[in-house]
């Protein structure tokens, strides 16, 4: 378990920070093709922030858990899961309101 945690800490602090990078107007982190059409560099830039953040926080959330057994580990799985899952149809339709579409050509 502690491989586990110690994994999910280092994901987790990279995304947080990716995140909060973002969100303070560092939108040149995220690829060139992705942000290339948005209308607005700046709420893009929080939107996905925020995304990213909750992205990360749900890995250090799942890190922690797994400190008090294996049943921990598993709600923590699931809730890492489900908030990665629920970030990514998030990050979809910030693209599609701000860049236009998920694929530009």
């Amino acid at each position: 378990m502690i491989i586990f945690a110690v994994t999910f800490y280092i994901v987790g602090a990279l995304l947080l920070a990716a995140g909060i990078a973002v969100y303070k107007g560092k939108t040149v982190i995220i690829h060139y093709y992705h942000r290339k059409n948005a209308t607005d560099h700046k709420n893009y830039g929080i939107a996905m922030g925020k995304a990213i953040s909750a992205m990360g926080l749900s890995a250090c959330v799942a890190a922690t858990l797994s400190f008090f057994g294996e049943a921990f580990s598993m709600v923590g799985t699931v809730v890492f899961l489900i908030v990665m899952a629920a970030a990514m149809v998030k990050v979809y339709f910030i693209q599609k309101k701000y860049n236009g579409s998920m694929f530009t050509f």
